[in-house]
């Protein structure tokens, strides 16, 4: 029988991945087009624990580590013991892209719509047609994810809530850095397509929609740092202040050519990746530093050639940087001028690594690639440690 015991926080820190809409699998020109109402009658709900297929987004609150799986919904882990993490649960949200957390509260999107799911009351809120374009746009994310394969939807239990609180700690989970969904304070802020929407969540169970800002270009990652949004586009990162929560304004834009674009900051500087193919168009693939010291005026310090960029995280002048096929690069970021020829440490198993989490105060380091999630010890940038994998299940004839 399942620990329900487990949603105190898993239902308030696993709603984090990516969706599609349902269609072939490994079809990559055709999907299953469903009326809108038809969609919210996809189940939301709390499963048995079961295994990762298709790995994508990666979100940790507290001892909680969360995976997506593409297109369906998030896999719970307690990784208290980060060398064997348990699976706890799955809990379903068909159609889903990203989340945050913020206590007992989830918030996704779900298909077109932004669900809430609150962990401690069982309730479940919905803001009809939220997002726009839910079908091209999540099949295009799904599609770069998992190699061309568009995984099928599926139903399941309703959700259920657990009379808990969530655990001690901070309120507001960890993403990585391709996350599209950001919490600061009272205010959820989501990308979609070439705007950046901002919902009052003061009620935590009732988003608000209280600003909706057009940018000139398709947006796809948000960072928040300090009193500021940067958020990575495929032509260029925009920064925002955000001193008033509801009324984000542009400060300034550092362009560069066409390409996916995840942004860190750490200091004084932002660190970009730039990737081609897929979704993303024509670029090279190479990792900018870009000094912000004058926020006003981003510049360039230097840009390194890689194989095929994606998430990073950056702590303490070391840099984790997912590569591809290259897997996982650490570098010394100390000096900004010659950061490719200070390569401290690197993994060539992980296939095709998309995102990383890196977070200030441990020294366990989270990867998730296409074969599944890898967990090390990051002590010594120089001599990574292995401390678990946590692998998917092949399908068969793949």
């Amino acid at each position: 029988m399942k620990k329900l015991f487990v949603l105190g926080f898993a239902i308030a820190a696993s709603s984090f991945f990516i969706g599609c809409d349902n269609g072939e699998n490994g079809n990559t020109n055709t999907i299953t087009h469903k009326s809108h109402n038809e969609l919210r009658e996809e189940v939301i709900g709390l499963r048995d624990a079961t295994t990762l297929q298709h790995p994508g987004k990666i979100y940790t609150k507290d001892q909680y580590l969360l995976i997506g799986e593409i297109g369906k919904g998030v896999h719970v882990f307690d990784n208290t013991d980060p060398r064997s993490p348990k699976n706890l649960a799955f809990i379903q949200i068909p159609g889903n892209v990203d989340v945050a957390i913020k206590g007992d509260v989830i918030y996704a999107d779900n298909f077109m719509d932004l669900v809430t799911l609150n962990a401690k009351t069982g309730k479940v809120t919905r803001v009809k047609n939220a997002f726009k374009n839910h079908e091209e746009r999540r099949r295009d994310e799904v599609l770069a994810l998992n190699n061309g394969k568009d995984p099928l939807g599926m139903k399941g239990t309703q959700f259920q809530a657990v009379n808990h609180g969530s655990p001690g700690g901070n309120p507001v989970g960890t993403g990585g850095s391709m996350a599209r969904f950001a919490i600061v304070g009272d205010h959820l802020y989501v990308l979609d397509e070439n705007t950046m929407k901002v919902f009052d969540i003061t009620d935590p169970d009732n988003p608000v929609k209280k600003n909706e800002i057009e940018m000139d270009f398709v947006v796809e990652t948000i960072f928040p740092h300090e009193d500021k949004l940067f958020i990575g586009g495929t032509q260029g990162m925009y920064i925002y202040d955000n001193t008033d929560p509801a009324m984000p304004r542009l400060l300034s834009q550092f362009e560069h050519a066409i390409a996916c674009d995840p942004v860190v900051v750490s200091g004084s500087y932002a660190y970009v990746t730039l990737r081609e193919g897929g979704p993303c168009g024509r670029s090279s693939n190479q990792l900018d530093v870009v000094d912000i010291s004058t926020i006003t005026n981003p510049t360039l310090v230097k840009s390194f050639q890689m194989h095929s960029p994606a998430g990073l995280s950056v702590q303490n002048n070391v840099l984790f940087l997912c590569d591809g096929n290259q897997g996982l690069k650490v570098f010394d970021v100390t000096d900004k001028e010659n950061i490719s020829g200070n390569l401290l440490f690197r993994d060539n198993d992980i296939r095709k690594a998309y995102d990383v989490i890196a977070s200030s105060g441990s020294p366990v380091v989270i990867v998730v690639g296409k074969e599944g999630l890898y967990q090390y010890d990051a002590s010594n940038p120089e001599s990574l440690e292995k401390l678990s994998e946590i692998t998917i299940e092949k399908e068969k004839n793949s």
